[in-house]
This record gives C-alpha cells, structure tokens and sequence, in this order.
C-alpha cells in the first residue's frame, strides 16, 4: 500500500530541502516521522535525535550523516548511501535497508531488530554490541568489519561475505551461516548452539566459539538486583518492594525468591542451577509487569535500563520491543 502524504508531509520535505540548499545542515531533534525524502541528496546532514519513523528515505544520499540515536523504526531506506553515516545508538528496528551501502558505518549499540540488510554493502563497518536479533543479512558484504559483542540470536548470515570480519564474543545462538564465505574470520569468545548453523566442514570449536544459550539463576538474581537498584534511584526503596512484589507472578518457583525490606533479591536455592525454558518464561513475565508498573511513575523508565543487564537470552529473546509494545497496549 502507497504511503499517503499529507500536507504536513510536504511541508517538512519543501522546509529541509530549502534550508539544505542554503548551506544549513543541523536538523537534530527534529520530528520527521512518515517524511518522503526518496533520492534526494543530504550528505553531511545532522539527523542525530530525530524521529524519522516510517520515513521514506529510499535511494537517499546520506553520506557521513549523523543519525546518531534516532528513530527510524519501520523507516524505508533501500538502496540509501549510508557510507561514513554515524548511526549509533539509533532505531532502525523493522527497517527496509536492503541494497544499503554502509561501508565504514558506525553503528555502535545500534538496534536493527527484525529488519532487512540483504544484499548489502557493510565492508569496514563498525557493528560492536548492536542489537541485529532476527535480522536478515543475507547475501550481504560484511568483510571486514566489527561485529564484537553483536547479538546475531535468530539472524541470518545465508551466503555472506564475513572475510576477516570480527564476530568475537557475538551471540551467533539460532544463527543461519549457511554457504557463508568464512576467510579468516575472527570468531573466538562467540556463542552458537545447536540450533545455529554452519555448513557441514565448519568446526566452531576449532574457531574458538563456545557452546552457549544457558542462563544460570545467578544471572536472574543480578538482573533482578540491577533492576531494583536502578528503580529505587528514581522511586525509593519502599516503592520499589512494593513494585516487585506486586509484579511478580503467581509461580511456586518465582516464590523461592526472596525481596527484603530494603529491595534485595535472594534465592532460596543454588545461584548455580541452571534455569528452564519454562522458567525463563516467568522471570520475562516479572521483568515485563515491573517495567510497566515502574513506567506509570517515571516515564521512560525502559530508556534507563541497560539492555544487556535484563534481556536475557535462551533460545527465544526478551526484546525491549516486546515489552515497550506491550506497554503501549496497556497505556492506549
């Protein structure tokens, strides 16, 4: 379905083209959401901070612009040049960027959830912690480039070029690498599992990967801590026990944690065991009820979160999507 444009639309793409033209290139913090810009040329824009959701950039010439930490959730930039661009810490979950070129990207903490890199040129970028869950990189050029500490859990890398790109400690769980080109590929400190896939000849333990997607209830425990710590910063103590005993599910194995008065979590058990799909399931259940009932307080509350310390993983994720999606349910 053609996306429909309205005035207001019009307006913005008349503004920025007109302001560009005149030398300006600051548009930071701007609310650009559903703006048609397809082919036109903005190299060296400043976008950083700005919501450019369900945007139409495609074919744009977005050469060394910065678009540092905004939103282009559901945005459509096939076949945009993205070369030199500064993208980290953006949105671009649900995301069109196939045909992309990105080469020396900077895309660091960047989150690409759920959308579609394929046939893409990513030669020499810097991809480090970013979030490329459920991606499709498929037939794309990664050589080259920093992939450190990314989280790969369900993408698909079929028929990549990954010459001597840097997969260390990434999170290959559920990873599709089939008729992957693999040259001097540097993959020591990663995880796979039995899900992930490689071609039938490729050793990942010879690779230096490790067999990962356990949680152990220590990591629950930290989480849970992390999350009360950082939600008395902001409520106190006494809000936040509230808060965790109110969200907590009625399960008899969430009951072997125990809150203390000044919001503490302990485990009547070993920290060592290792935790279920099944109990996964509840611990996700707790996290999402907490973050809700935190969020009708202090607005925003997810934004303060760091992902990595909650979103635990074990074969099926807990996105911060997912819970900010839900949360946009229960407030509509």
């Amino acid at each position: 379905m053609d996306k429909i444009v309205t005035k207001k639309n019009r307006n913005d793409n008349t503004i920025i083209l007109l302001r560009y033209s005149k030398g300006e290139r600051n548009f930071r913090k701007q609310n650009f959401a559903g703006i048609n810009l397809s082919g036109v040329s903005l190299t060296d824009i400043d976008l950083s901070e700005t919501n450019l959701s369900c945007a139409n950039l495609e074919g744009c010439d977005l050469r060394r612009a910065n678009l540092s930490k905004s939103c282009l959730k559901g945005a459509n930039l096939k076949g945009c040049n993205l070369s030199g661009a500064i993208l980290n810490q953006a949105d671009f979950s649900y995301a069109n960027l196939n045909h992309v070129n990105l080469t020396k990207a900077r895309c660091k903490k960047t989150n690409f959830y759920r959308s579609h890199i394929s046939s893409a040129n990513l030669q020499n970028s810097y991809f480090s912690e970013a979030n490329l869950v459920a991606t499709s990189l498929n037939k794309s050029d990664l050589s080259y480039g920093n992939f450190q500490k990314a989280n790969l859990n369900h993408g698909f890398l079929t028929g990549s070029n990954l010459t001597r790109t840097n997969f260390q400690e990434a999170n290959l769980t559920n990873a599709c690498l089939i008729r992957a080109i693999i040259d001097k590929t540097l993959f020591q400190g990663a995880e796979y599992n039995l899900q992930t896939l490689f071609d039938y000849h490729f050793l990942p333990e010879k690779h230096g990967m490790s067999e990962g997607g356990y949680i152990s209830v220590a990591e629950i425990v930290n989480s849970l801590n992390y999350l009360s710590k950082t939600g008395s910063h902001y409520l106190g103590k006494s809000i936040i026990v509230k808060y965790l005993e109110k969200s907590r599910p009625h399960c008899e194995w969430i009951k072997r944690f125990e809150i203390t008065n000044k919001g503490l979590i302990h485990y009547q058990g070993a920290l060592t065991e290792i935790i279920s799909d099944f109990e996964l399931k509840w611990y996700q259940e707790w996290v999402k009820n907490y973050i809700q009932n935190c969020s009708i307080m202090v607005k925003g509350f997810i934004d303060l979160l760091e992902q990595d310390q909650i979103f635990l993983q074990q074969d099926k994720i807990v996105s911060p999507q997912y819970i900010n999606y839900n949360l946009e349910q229960k407030i509509s």
